[in-house]
């Protein structure tokens, strides 16, 4: 069983409690006092819109993370799963990348979120999601591994992070979904080249068809965890820049599961 730190910091009162008033509470892990003062310190670094500044309290720099570097050589766009590997690869290698993304079901909206990663940013790394109910959800990493989530109850803190954890609250959140297709796709193609309306206006882009594997994550608010979930057969569409840089991503699952991401890589 995974074994959380749960600490109610009351900065965060903007997250709503979405545990029903006669719902069992979970048994949580007793701490020592000095742990206890520890943590107590940490939240107060912890603003009412979930932003974790705990770098700032301490006055420490945050340990850097091991990351890829760009490829040496450029694989042909014509190459599928190479070329978007290489994209996924320059990706990791960036300074920064930001990520927005919806989700729908059945064609009824479920909710929306945003990741971000800054090599300069406090935090590294930081991954919401608002569900059309209101229910809001913050990830973060800071840069030494730890995965930290925070739902309407204060600080989770994973000491013995699960996968959904490692997925969800990581820098390897952006790149996620390029790797899953290089890597489960039967029958990925390139089919050609055209233009994409993005923010910056129309934008010479490669696009990509087929199907893969897809892996949803989301979050149980009764037993205070992230989840993943697979999804086989999701029909998909990517365009990329000539230069290897995703620009958009929309997908489709059997079940009626579908995802836009729009990607901004520096």
């Amino acid at each position: 069983m995974n074994r959380r730190i749960e600490v109610e910091a009351m900065s965060m009162s903007s997250l709503p409690d979405t545990v029903p008033e006669n719902e069992a509470p979970v048994p949580e892990e007793r701490l020592g006092w000095p742990m206890i003062l520890l943590i107590i310190v940490i939240c107060l670094a912890v603003v009412a819109s979930g932003w974790w500044v705990a770098k700032a309290v301490f006055d420490e720099p945050v340990p850097s993370q091991d990351r890829r570097g760009s490829p040496s050589a450029s694989a042909s766009p014509e190459d599928p799963v190479a070329f978007l590997e290489q994209t996924a690869s320059r990706m990791e290698s960036a300074d920064s990348y930001a990520v927005s993304f919806t989700r729908r079901k059945d064609g009824t909206p479920v909710g929306e979120g945003t990741a971000r990663y800054d090599t300069a940013g406090t935090p590294l790394f930081e991954h919401s999601f608002t569900y059309i109910d209101g229910t809001e959800v913050y990830r973060y990493d800071l840069g030494d591994g730890t995965p930290i989530t925070t739902a309407g109850h204060g600080l989770q803190i994973s000491t013995e992070p699960t996968d959904a954890d490692r997925y969800l609250c990581s820098t390897a959140f952006g790149t996620a979904k390029l790797h899953e297709i290089t890597g489960t796709s039967p029958d990925i193609e390139f089919l050609g080249r055209e233009e994409v309306e993005t923010e910056g206006g129309a934008t010479a882009a490669l696009r990509y068809e087929g199907t893969f594997t897809a892996t949803l994550g989301d979050y149980d608010v009764h037993r205070r965890e992230n989840t993943l979930t697979s999804a086989g057969e999701a029909a998909f569409t990517l365009w990329v820049s000539p230069e290897g840089r995703p620009l958009r991503l929309l997908y489709v699952t059997p079940e009626g599961v579908e995802e836009a991401y729009e990607y901004e890589v520096s």
